[in-house]
């Protein structure tokens, strides 16, 4: 394994070890969608970045939905919303400590 592996496998460790059930409430992705440049739509910016596009059997785009057709969905999830559950919320503007 090389260094950063290792330092990756620490640093998901540390959020993992700091997962905070108190911050599920109000993540980012419960009430604020990312449009791309193109329209696309993402649950969040780290989802945005990794790709992980709104999809209903295709990508969606803001010009496909309504604000009714997205309550109740689900959300895209994956290790990187550890980071918005660790401590006091590090999406935006908690700490991990």
């Amino acid at each position: 394994m090389n260094w950063f592996d290792r330092l990756w496998d620490k640093y998901l460790e540390t959020l993992a070890n700091s997962f905070n059930p108190g911050t599920l409430e109000n993540v980012m992705c419960r009430s604020t969608l990312s449009v791309g440049w193109r329209g696309e739509l993402y649950d969040c910016d780290f989802n945005q970045m990794l790709g992980m596009q709104l999809r209903n059997g295709k990508p969606l785009y803001l010009w496909d939905v309504t604000p009714e057709d997205l309550a109740g969905r689900s959300i895209l999830t994956g290790v990187h919303c550890l980071a918005c559950t660790a401590g006091c919320g590090s999406s935006c503007n908690g700490a991990v400590t």
